[in-house]
């Protein structure tokens, strides 16, 4: 009840309340970031020829090459694509908005934690750009799907060089005064 009471004449209170809220924020974005690793692991994977389809619960995962009767599970399970490109476009654009906040939020503070995220970000766009180009690759005469990924590949180019010049920003440092002394 007493540090109650001295912390707010203090006016800690206030201040110990921003710091719970930037320790949740970081906690809310560091397990969306897990959300999304595990939700894109498999356009990670990719290979040539496989083909991409996402479940019900929004994970995606792959029809690999050479297997037995793909066009027939693809129809059965509703993917195809035309389904690709609506998965890709909502997926991505939720991802971009996610992105955008990473870097506001690596513009305005130098946490080292939301350094790591950041650079554990741009490894995950780097994956992505390499499973998207195979997924391009797979689809060459479908213009309207080859287009958005493009998109999203130029996306994330755009998001791993803002971030890359996040990261080499270095800390703020005030220089020492030199000391006066009496005599």
């Amino acid at each position: 009840m007493a540090f109650l009471a001295m912390t707010d004449s203090l006016g800690l209170t206030s201040q110990i309340h921003q710091m719970k809220i930037r320790q949740q924020e970081l906690q809310d974005v560091q397990n969306t970031y897990t959300l999304y690793s595990i939700m894109f692991d498999e356009i990670c994977q990719l290979k040539k020829g496989d083909k991409l389809a996402r479940d019900s619960s929004g994970v995606y995962y792959r029809h690999v090459s050479g297997e037995y009767f793909i066009q027939l599970r693809r129809w059965w399970t509703n993917q195809g694509r035309e389904h690709t490109f609506i998965h890709l476009d909502e997926d991505f654009t939720t991802f971009m908005k996610y992105l955008d906040k990473v870097l506001n939020l690596l513009s305005i503070t130098y946490d080292e934690r939301y350094r790591e995220l950041g650079r554990n970000l741009k490894d995950l766009a780097n994956s992505l750009m390499t499973g998207l180009y195979t997924l391009k690759s797979t689809y060459p005469e479908e213009k309207k799907l080859i287009c958005k990924i493009d998109s999203i590949i130029l996306s994330l180019i755009d998001f791993k060089n803002s971030v890359g010049e996040k990261l080499t920003m270095s800390f703020p440092v005030t220089t020492k005064r030199q000391r006066a002394f009496s005599d």
